[in-house]
């Protein structure tokens, strides 16, 4: 089979969700009978240089486009009259339109994917079987945003809400089938086509043989891309609302909020009361295996939580809130704790600090879920049947009012 593999944001570097889905998937694709064909929107030509050094190897052909800033800017406006979401006017291009059609034209393939809807209308019109990875509901996410943003930029989220909503329903009738990361984000689309396959993590048992040495210390952790709204209000109101109690009871104990691009509030709290902004890190198991405890208090966002899988894996005893563990399928109190308001959390960290016990009770069971559910050898499993049933001939054409789910 040949896919034509559409990005809106380079695989490599994986710094971000969609990034670590693309990355992943086409590196273990090429274990497959599966002919990968990527094209991808690049910043710039050293993230260009950077792609086709990792996973060269591993396409057929790598197209990569670009938009300017300027250009991407200009086009905001356009959302006054077209009435479709900014995040899809972004990238609209007549320009690249015409660039993909001789791509597809070119390349002939069996199947188009399509990571997320921002770029997903440079196909509506094809009649290639297309494939859209939606990854999570970005109507939803905004809605939630809304609900925290202050005005003007409230009003801005909720306006984005709303047409992305719009958007997205006109996505889904036009898409053979459609890919969430999360069961949660299905609801917002009761009648789509949608097949649940959930993230894997690149952290398996014999990664970690690299980090047998190093030893837990007395650190309390938060990790993620610290430039992504749902992350910094995490973590704004931990470090405002949690962590004085912490560190008032137990003051040789450290918070490190660990990842890249930490936004200025961020970056104001470092240094404070015991307090870590470490900023990018090149490998955060080192982080993940020091650590003593995992805090993960998300109170908005969509999707899938990467952190989640990540700090199991490495077997950092967690503490998260409902919301931080959506997309986890079957995850139970024996391995992690959940709180729902801050005087759980609170009590909850106190706790795992005082109970050795616990700590390493939540630590092996964490770490055993996470290794027998979640990999990305079954998520890809689960997208190349994805892939086969889209492109079949036979497929049922009443089925895009049915809802799948695939669970890993």
């Amino acid at each position: 089979m040949k896919v034509l593999y559409v990005t809106a944001r380079s695989p490599y570097p994986p710094h971000k969700g969609d990034q670590l889905i693309a990355y992943e998937q086409i590196k273990k694709l090429a274990a497959s009978s599966v002919k990968v064909y990527l094209i991808s929107f690049v910043s710039s030509e050293a993230e260009e240089k950077e792609l086709r050094e990792e996973v060269g190897d591993c396409c057929e052909a790598i197209y990569t486009l670009s938009i300017r800033k300027s250009t991407q800017i200009r086009n905001l406006a356009n959302t006054l009259t077209n009435k479709k979401p900014f995040q899809v006017n972004l990238y609209t291009n007549t320009f690249i339109k015409t660039k993909l059609d001789n791509i597809v034209e070119t390349v002939s393939p069996d199947l188009i994917h399509v990571q997320t809807v921002r770029i997903a209308d440079y196909f509506l019109d094809t009649d290639i079987p297309k494939v859209v990875d939606m990854i999570d509901a970005l109507s939803l996410n905004m809605k939630r945003r809304a609900e925290k943003e202050k005005f003007p930029l409230k009003q801005v989220c909720r306006i984005e809400s709303k047409l992305l909503r719009a958007y997205e329903e006109r996505v889904l009738s036009a898409y053979s089938k459609a890919l969430l990361v999360s069961e949660s984000d299905t609801k917002a689309f009761p009648q789509a086509n949608i097949t649940v396959n959930p993230n894997g993590t690149y952290i398996t048992k014999e990664y970690l043989q690299n980090y047998e040495t190093i030893k837990r210390e007395k650190i309390i952790l938060f990790h993620g891309n610290m430039g992504y709204f749902p992350n910094v209000e995490a973590m704004t109101v931990f470090v405002k609302e949690i962590w004085p109690r912490i560190h008032g009871k137990y003051p040789d104990y450290k918070l490190y909020i660990v990842g890249k691009s930490p936004s200025s509030k961020i970056q104001s709290f470092h240094g404070q009361q015991n307090i870590v902004v470490t900023g990018f890190v090149e490998e955060v198991c080192e982080y993940l295996k020091k650590a003593a405890i995992g805090v993960y208090p998300m109170y908005s966002g969509t999707g899938m939580q990467n952190k989640i899988l990540e700090a199991l894996a490495c077997g950092l005893p967690s503490v998260a809130t409902p919301l931080a563990l959506q997309g986890i399928k079957g995850i139970s109190d024996r391995e992690v704790i959940k709180v729902t308001n801050n005087d759980e959390l609170c009590r909850s960290i106190d706790n795992l600090i005082q109970e050795d016990l616990v700590r390493r009770e939540l630590s092996k069971n964490g770490q055993d879920f996470i290794f027998r559910n979640y990999s990305w050898e079954k998520n890809v499993d689960t997208l190349i049947k994805v892939w086969e049933k889209a492109a079949s001939k036979n497929v049922d054409n009443d089925s895009v009012l049915k809802k799948e789910a695939l669970y890993l």
